[in-house]
């Protein structure tokens, strides 16, 4: 039999592995170029580019033309300006949109009048149509109701009705003539020596049946 292979000798100061692992192939300094630095000076800004950064002025408007007897209240016109600003409006196009709305107020206005004035007349012809109080019996029955206006003596009561339309209403003008002829029977029954009616008013205007005394 053969003898073994005497071991093979180990080399003196081997390199240890973390130490070979750490070990980085070198490059060259040619393989990453440095950033080129300029000394030029920046070019200068266009004429253009300067003007859009600068502000631009505020818009001032002058008044506005409004026709004669029309009048805008001061914080409907500053809100006005304030959104023609905004929209940087010279000031003939802002006066075009102050003219719109003046025309448009005036129409609405104009249509609203227009419809009480129809209302009035509408009224008015109930009134006189009517088979109660209208026809020949008009004339009696404004008098009626005059009377207990009169009666009623309350200040700016005529000319309330007279403002608002309400005195050509046919339910309020019926209640006021009710009323007139309700006291007219009384002021008669008292003049002719007879006994007052003792129901009250209310109950004359909504019953006719004489209130009995208690026996």
């Amino acid at each position: 039999m053969s003898n073994p292979m005497p071991n093979s000798p180990m080399p003196n100061n081997p390199t240890p592995i973390s130490d070979a692992a750490a070990v980085q192939p070198v490059t060259s300094a040619a393989a990453t170029p440095a950033p080129a630095t300029s000394s030029a000076p920046p070019p200068p800004d266009s004429l253009l580019g300067a003007a859009a950064a600068e502000p631009a002025p505020a818009v001032q408007y002058q008044d506005f033309t409004l026709p004669k007897g029309v009048e805008v209240d001061s914080d409907t016109l500053s809100a006005a300006k304030s959104l023609f600003a905004e929209q940087r409006l010279p000031q003939e196009q802002a006066q075009k949109l102050v003219d719109l709305y003046v025309a448009r107020a005036n129409a609405a206005a104009e249509r609203n009048v227009t419809a009480w004035h129809d209302t009035q007349e509408k009224w008015a012809g109930e009134v006189k149509a009517d088979p109660d109080i209208g026809g020949p019996r008009l004339t009696a029955s404004v008098a009626a109701a005059s009377r207990a206006i009169e009666w009623a003596r309350v200040p700016g009561l005529k000319e309330a009705l007279d403002m608002t339309g309400a005195g050509n209403n046919p339910a309020i003008v019926k209640a006021f003539v009710r009323f007139g002829q309700a006291l007219a029977e009384d002021r008669f029954a008292a003049g002719n020596g007879g006994a007052p009616d003792q129901r009250s008013i209310a109950e004359r205007l909504y019953n006719n049946t004489p209130k009995q005394s208690a026996s």
